[in-house]
């Protein structure tokens, strides 16, 4: 009988240890994009306009961490945020697949860094882990690579950066920056010829409002505010929710730089001076910021949506409450202590 437990307690060792090494044996291989070396910079000086405003660079605010497929073999990374991200994992989903699998992992990628990069499997281990740590073996891949129509990718994270950045994906926001005035007319309120620095400042600050959009403390800021609608009749509470829930809906924010005007909105299209710009690290933006946004989503100057009402109420007051109150907390994920380009920040 000892002998039988004995044999059986050998058994059981050999299993989990068996089992422990299998696990252990598989990881994701890591990389950086932290250097010239490594990796190139979009949005520098001296690009070209019609590159930064090129439907290659339109992106989703809740993955500022972009990853595609470029062919069959290769992947582009690129990271629209003007902030490191350090510590995240890259998923690939195939289709027929039942969890997305560990692709890689980003030791640092720096700040609108983008490089492109075979798969890891074309190159390395065909073994990897999916989401609920199970392997997965890609080796009919290793050749051919993947068809781009099947895959699609995310990236996630246990920093408190990459946690903030994820919760972005409650929006449908696309991105892309435009040249509004292609024929610089003196004579409308669009920049002519938008700079590098327009749009490196542009990326952190939708990013803030993103933010604030999605926050709890907005829609409750919302809900409890009274604001008044295009007829002049108080909204419900319903009425104010489903307003905020359009600007999370929104599926496209075609982004300029407007003059003369602090902003301008409707439909796709998202302009702000760039005083906001500069300004927006350190000072609320939201009675012009949400003032454009109720524009784009169907409200006039004679709702509170977009002008405080005669006792000073509204949507542009209740966001710009909460607005204040994370500036004050350091809780917005783009910072002047983590902005890339301190000479931005300057006036």
């Amino acid at each position: 009988m000892k002998k039988n437990v004995l044999l059986m307690l050998t058994l059981c060792i050999v299993f989990f240890s068996c089992e422990k090494d299998n696990i252990s044996s598989v990881s994701t291989v890591a990389y950086s994009f932290d250097s010239d070396s490594n990796s190139k910079l979009m949005f520098k000086d001296g690009e070209p306009l019609e590159t930064m405003t090129s439907e290659s660079r339109r992106y989703e605010v809740g993955k500022v961490l972009r990853v595609k497929a470029i062919n069959e073999t290769t992947i582009e990374i690129a990271n629209f945020a003007p902030v490191d991200i350090e510590s995240a994992t890259i998923l690939l989903t195939i289709e027929g697949q039942a969890k997305p699998i560990k692709l890689l992992k980003i030791n640092k990628i720096r700040a609108h860094a983008v490089q492109e990069i075979k798969y890891p499997f074309m190159e390395g281990t065909t073994a990897f882990l999916d989401t609920n740590n199970n392997e997965v073996n890609l080796t009919q891949y290793k050749v051919t690579g993947i068809p781009i129509s099947k895959v699609s990718f995310d990236f996630t994270g246990e920093t408190e950066l990459i946690k903030k950045l994820k919760s972005l994906a409650k929006l449908k926001w696309k991105i892309k920056y435009h040249d509004f005035d292609p024929s610089d007319d003196p004579n409308n309120n669009w920049k002519e010829n938008i700079d590098a620095k327009d749009i490196r400042r542009f990326s952190g600050f939708i990013i803030n409002m993103a933010y604030l959009i999605v926050s709890d403390n907005t829609m409750k800021a919302f809900a409890d505010e009274p604001i008044y609608d295009n007829d002049g009749m108080l909204m419900t509470v319903d009425q104010k929710k489903a307003a905020l829930q359009k600007m999370i809906d929104m599926p496209m924010m075609n982004c300029g730089v407007v003059v003369n005007v602090s902003g301008l909105g409707g439909g796709s299209t998202y302009g702000v001076a760039n005083h906001v710009l500069h300004d927006y690290l350190t000072v609320d933006p939201s009675f012009i910021t949400i003032h454009e946004m109720a524009h784009m989503v169907g409200f006039s100057h004679s709702s509170s949506m977009t002008y405080p009402s005669k006792e000073n109420t509204g949507a542009t007051v209740a966001a710009g409450r909460v607005y204040t109150q994370m500036l004050k907390n350091d809780e917005f994920p783009i910072k002047v202590s983590n902005y890339y380009y301190p000479s931005d920040l300057l006036k």
